[in-house]
């Protein structure tokens, strides 16, 4: 690493020990060097890749876990287990509730977001035993038990490929195990399956669906009540004998610390610094950003670490962030590595089972990535294979959503 052996010339604090506050952290390593003394605080003590979870309760792949205080030691941070609740930032310090007062020079916020179930009675994967949940929800399935399941998005604002990867493998699920008769829906606020992505990859994900026999139901904002599903201003109804579904977001709730409404996210600027608060940082799914996804969280990430390590000296050119938007769709056969259109590029590998960018891991950090496989966290994922190029999709205000 470049200017290991440069003065210390501030002392960083990052909150929060998931994507984009481990991404920060090696960014800063790799950036400027040992002349930043870094912090790590985390109410977790491990670090979960937390995308591959989804594939967990159909026994398909473990989510890899590793220790966070090894991960700062062999970053030469320290690490703090404590929850931060407050930012003093007159007197450029953070409180924990559960920990000793920080002071910093500079402060990133990568706290992640808080979560709720949008509806009563579902499944709402991502929030703790929702796995469990879904392994109990596929064994009714097999018992006969359940004959229905719909798979609802609480809204467009979010990330909801795991929706679809849910479903996906719910029906492939009942395929290996010779389970017929159930009936599966998918219902969203999309106008076309994961149209995010563009008309190629959002036409690959619809064969997806309507091979599994996935009854697509788009443009349709859903209320639902009593394990019935309304369907918009129709009034038409799904019953389901199971809900599933994602968590609704909001902002960390900070004392001391700007936040939007009605969510409570963070505003930042176009290099990450947090409206009205001087020296302070904030990246991933806290900050006020309508996608919420481990990959432009490690953007954000990239973008505050290069910003914050010129300020403190390091010879870095700081761009402001450019979100580009890569996804992989497992599907319980071969992933769909996924792209939207880009100009110039080959049309017809808008989806792929071959991967468009490397290495091939469900977050798609420029720093995390490759840290976690030299860890050990994908044997046999190898060098970088001759010839390959990286593919990036730029995401506008046009095609964003909310």
């Amino acid at each position: 690493m470049s200017e290991a052996h440069s003065p210390i010339s501030g002392q960083v604090v990052i909150v929060g020990g998931g994507v984009a506050g481990l991404e920060a952290l090696i960014a800063l390593r790799e950036l400027a060097g040992d002349r930043l003394a870094v912090t790590l605080v985390s109410h977790d003590e491990w670090f979960v890749d937390r995308p591959v979870t989804v594939a967990e309760p159909f026994g398909l792949r473990a989510a890899a876990r590793h220790p966070l205080a090894e991960i700062a030691s062999e970053l030469r941070a320290t690490f703090v287990h404590g929850t931060v609740a407050s930012v003093a930032g007159g007197e450029h310090r953070v409180g924990c509730t559960d920990g000793p007062e920080l002071s910093y020079d500079s402060l990133i916020l990568a706290p992640g977001a808080r979560m709720r179930s949008p509806f009563a009675d579902a499944i709402a994967f991502g929030i703790a035993g929702s796995g469990q949940a879904v392994r109990g929800m596929l064994g009714r399935l097999r018992s006969g038990e359940l004959r229905s399941v719909a798979f609802v998005a609480p809204s467009i604002v979010g990330w909801l490929l795991p929706l679809y990867e849910l479903a996906l493998m719910t029906a492939r699920e009942l395929a290996r195990t010779g389970v017929k008769g159930v009936r599966l829906w998918l219902v969203t606020p999309e106008d076309r399956p994961l149209g995010l992505f563009g008309d190629q990859a959002s036409g690959s994900v619809a064969r997806l669906l309507a091979a599994a026999e996935i009854e697509f139901i788009g443009a349709t904002p859903a209320t639902v009540r009593g394990g019935q599903v309304t369907l918009g201003a129709s009034g038409e109804a799904v019953a389901a004998d199971c809900l599933v579904t994602l968590p609704l977001l909001s902002g960390p709730g900070l004392a001391g610390v700007p936040a939007t409404q009605p969510d409570g996210f963070v505003p930042v600027d176009e290099y990450g610094r947090v409206e009205r608060l001087a020296d302070v940082y904030a990246a991933g799914d806290a900050v006020e950003f309508p996608i919420k996804q481990g990959g432009l969280a490690a953007q954000q990430a990239d973008t505050v670490a290069a910003h914050l390590a010129a300020r403190h000296g390091a010879p870095v050119d700081p761009a402001p962030f450019r979100p580009l938007l890569r996804g992989m769709l497992f599907t319980g056969a071969e992933p769909q590595f996924m792209r939207a259109e880009l100009p110039g590029t080959d049309p017809e590998i808008h989806a792929a089972w071959y991967p468009l960018w490397w290495p091939p891991t469900k977050i798609a950090g420029r720093f995390l990535a490759p840290y976690l496989i030299a860890r050990g966290e994908a044997e046999g994922t190898g060098a970088r294979p001759e010839g390959f190029v990286d593919v990036d999709i730029p995401l506008t205000a046009s095609t964003l959503p909310g």
